[in-house]
């Protein structure tokens, strides 16, 4: 490894691991809180759907059921 790869390995090191102030958190702790986040908001997403679906088939049987008896 030449001097060079070697400062730019030690640069981005710092830039990630770090902090940029003193008592805040690191750059890789703030990118591993947002994927964290976007991996949490994908599954709550789903689920949404999941039950919205299962709202419209609740629905659309008490529809057909709701024709079917007689008034």
């Amino acid at each position: 490894m030449t001097p060079t790869d070697r400062q730019k390995l030690d640069d981005l090191h710092r830039f990630f691991m770090e902090p940029p102030r003193k008592g805040k958190p690191a750059r890789a702790d703030q990118i591993d809180s947002l994927l964290l986040a976007v991996q949490t908001g994908k599954l709550s997403v789903r689920a949404l759907l999941w039950l919205a679906g299962g709202i419209a088939a609740i629905a659309a049987a008490y529809t057909q059921i709701k024709g079917i008896l007689p008034k």
